[in-house]
C-alpha cells in the first residue's frame, strides 16, 4: 500500500479533537506504522502540516553534485570511446582510474568519486550520449521473445560455438571471432579470429580448450557445411575430428536455441572493440593470443556464473596426439608409386626418405594437417611422410574480355 502523507497529516490532525480516530485506523487508511505517526504527530507540535508536507531537501543542492572538473574528465574519457555502453564506460572508470595507483593525483584533484550506474545513466542523458546497447523487445506478456532454455548442470556438458563477424579494429575490415561458451556457465572458453568463418579457425578453437580443459561431452551449433554436411548420411571434415575424440555434434534449428553463445556475440561486440582501444592491441595475430591468455578470464569474472554440479563434464586429453586428430583426410588412389592432391604429385617417403613402392590402383587416405597444410599417409599402423615430386601445369585459359576479342578468339581457331 503506498503511503499517503497528506491524509495522514490530516487525520492526526482531526485526531486531535476526536478521540474515536485510532493510530490503527490512521495506519489502515494511510499505509504509515503506529511508530511513523506518532514521530508526525510530534513534529505537528513544532511545524505545520504544509512545511511538513514539503521535502526536507527541496531548494538544497545534492551533496553527491559532481563539480565542473569532475564532469571534464568524463568528456574527455568519453571521447576517447566514441560506442561505448553505460556499463562499460562505469567498468574502465573504475578499474582505469579509481583502482589505478598511477590515477591517484588525478583522482584527488578533480574529486572524482565511485559513482553509481544510475548516476552514470543521468550523466549519459545530460550530455546526449547514446548507449549502444539494445534489447530485444519482450513480447505482450512479458516475457523475452526467445527465453534460454535451462543451462546445462555440468560444464564440459555442452559447448556452444558460432562465428561472428565484426569490424573488431574499426578499420573497415571485417574478420570473424570463432567463440566457444560452455552451456552450462556462460564461460567464454576460447576464441580466434580468421578472415571469414572457416573450418581451421573452430580447429584452432577446439584445440584450445582440449589444451587447456579436456574434451567436452557435446558441441551445439548452427547447420553451416563447416558442421553439417549437405549430403544425407555423409560427415564433414569437422565431423570425423570430433567424431574421434568422442564429441557428440548437436545442430541447432535457429540462431536463439543456442541463445548464450549468441548473446555473448553481441556483447562481445560492444566491448572488445573499447577494450583493443583500451589494452592497446595492435594487431589480429597479437589479438588472438591475448584474448586467450588474457580476456577471457577478465570477462568471464563479470559474466560467467556457478553450475549446478561442481563437478565438470571434461574428460583429459591423455595421450591423445592432437596433430593426428586435427587432419583433412582424403583417399587417392596411387598411379606409378605417386598420387596427386591439389594440382601436386606425391610420393611417400620411409625414415630413410626413399620413395615407398605401392602397387598401381592402392587406395590410400591421405591426412593433412589442418594447421601446418603437412601431408602424411597413414598405412598398416605405420605413419609416411610424402615428398611433393613434381607439381601440375595447367594451360591457360583464353579469356574475351569483349565481343571483338571474342570474334577474333573464334577466327583463330578457324585457322
Amino acid at each position: 500500500m503506498a503511503k499517503d502523507k497528506s491524509l495522514a497529516l490530516k487525520l492526526l490532525i482531526d485526531k486531535q479533537s476526536n478521540h474515536l480516530i485510532t493510530y490503527e485506523f490512521i495506519s489502515s487508511k494511510t499505509g504509515y506504522s503506529k511508530r511513523q505517526l506518532i514521530r508526525l504527530s510530534s513534529l505537528l507540535n513544532k511545524k505545520d502540516s504544509s512545511s511538513l508536507l514539503q521535502h526536507g531537501n527541496v531548494g538544497k543542492e545534492p551533496v553527491n553534485k559532481a563539480s565542473d572538473l569532475e564532469i571534464d574528465f568524463f568528456i574527455n574519457m568519453k571521447n576517447k570511446y566514441p560506442k561505448i555502453t553505460i556499463s562499460q564506460f562505469r567498468d574502465i572508470f573504475i578499474e582505469d582510474v579509481l583502482l589505478n595507483p598511477e590515477m591517484a593525483a588525478i583522482v584527488e584533484s578533480c574529486n572524482l568519486q565511485n559513482r553509481s550506474k544510475t548516476w552514470f545513466r543521468n550523466l549519459f542523458k545530460s550530455q546526449n550520449w547514446k548507449s549502444p546497447e539494445s534489447r530485444k523487445p519482450l513480447r505482450r506478456d512479458g516475457r523475452a521473445a526467445h527465453p534460454l532454455r535451462a543451462p546445462s548442470p555440468q560444464k564440459g556438458q555442452m559447448i556452444q560455438i558460432d562465428g561472428t563477424p565484426y569490424d573488431w579494429f574499426g578499420n573497415g575490415e571485417m574478420w570473424t571471432l570463432h567463440l566457444a561458451v560452455d552451456d552450462a556457465t556462460s564461460e567464454v572458453l576460447a576464441g580466434y579470429f580468421m578472415p571469414t568463418e572457416r573450418q581451421i579457425g573452430y580447429c584452432y578453437t577446439m584445440k584450445l580448450i582440449l589444451e587447456k580443459y579436456g574434451i567436452p561431452m557435446s558441441l551445439y551449433s548452427d547447420k553451416h557445411s563447416i558442421f553439417k554436411s549437405v549430403k544425407e548420411d555423409s560427415i564433414t571434415q569437422f565431423g570425423m575430428m570430433m567424431e574421434e575424440l568422442g564429441i557428440e555434434l548437436i545442430y541447432a534449428n535457429s540462431a536463439q536455441a543456442k541463445g548464450r553463445v549468441e548473446r555473448y556475440n553481441g556483447t562481445v561486440q560492444r566491448r572488445l572493440p573499447n577494450d583493443i582501444v583500451r589494452f592497446g592491441i595492435k594487431d589480429y595475430d597479437q589479438l588472438n593470443e591475448w584474448f586467450n591468455t588474457f580476456y577471457i578470464s577478465y570477462i568471464n569474472k563479470k559474466f560467467a556464473f556457478v553450475p549446478l554440479d561442481p563437478n565438470d563434464a571434461f574428460v583429459p586429453i591423455g595421450n591423445t596426439d592432437l596433430s593426428q586428430i586435427f587432419t583433412i583426410k582424403q583417399d587417392r588412389t596411387i598411379k606409378e608409386d605417386m598420387f596427386s592432391l591439389n594440382n601436386g604429385y606425391y610420393c611417400l617417403i620411409d625414415e630413410k626418405e626413399k620413395r615407398v613402392h605401392i602397387i598401381n590402383g592402392t587406395i590410400i587416405t591421405v591426412c593433412m594437417d589442418v594447421f601446418t597444410g603437412v601431408l602424411t599417409v597413414r598405412r598398416y599402423g605405420k605413419v609416411y611422410n610424402t615428398l611433393l615430386v613434381s607439381s601440375r601445369k595447367r594451360s591457360p585459359a583464353n579469356i574475351a574480355n569483349n565481343q571483338k576479342e571474342l570474334q577474333e578468339f573464334l577466327n583463330s581457331m578457324k585457322k
